[in-house]
């Protein structure tokens, strides 16, 4: 009789996730009009401006930390690194830019 497989098996919790059609709506108006975007996190707000006005550089960044760093600009960028983030804390901060923008 052959042995049984006795290893552990993991269960993963998937969560759906819905699209925000109000936030996808302000981020195509703030793209089809150049307006910047406000981001609100942990406290601060934060400007950015619409996706077509991004500085060209944000095409060559290497990673997403040169890129929110050109998106924001070095003063707002030095902002918020003041506030000692976190990796967790700047992927959150990331998501919300990009949501914002639609990205």
């Amino acid at each position: 009789m052959p042995a049984k497989n006795t290893a552990a098996v993991e269960t993963v919790e998937t969560v759906e996730v819905v699209p925000d059609a109000t936030a996808e709506l302000g981020a195509a108006e703030a793209e089809a009009s150049g307006k910047r975007v406000e981001v609100e996190h942990n406290g601060k707000t934060y400007f950015v401006p619409a996706p077509l006005d991004y500085p060209v550089d944000v095409v060559f960044a290497e990673n997403d930390f040169e890129a929110i760093r050109l998106v924001l600009g070095e003063e707002q960028w030095q902002e918020y690194r003041k506030s000692r983030p976190t990796i967790r804390d700047f992927q959150e901060f990331n998501a919300k830019i990009n949501e914002a923008t639609g990205n």
